[in-house]
């Protein structure tokens, strides 16, 4: 799991994703970071773009 800035941005671009009037691009571009960077650490874009939360960005059970 992503700690840090990393892991603020990442939360930030799965936040952004179900708006089916953002790309992947604008989001990535407005971030700052690379669709690769986004595509690393959610693999499962079609779920957030659903409005699914994918596994990767669950809270921690204990």
């Amino acid at each position: 799991m992503l700690a840090g800035p990393g892991a603020a941005l990442i939360r930030a671009a799965s936040d952004l994703l179900p708006d089916p009037g953002r790309s992947i691009n604008s989001i990535t571009k407005g971030l700052g970071v690379s669709p690769g960077t986004v595509y690393d650490h959610i693999p499962d874009l079609r779920e957030v773009r659903a409005g699914a939360v994918p596994h990767q960005l669950e809270a921690p059970t204990k």
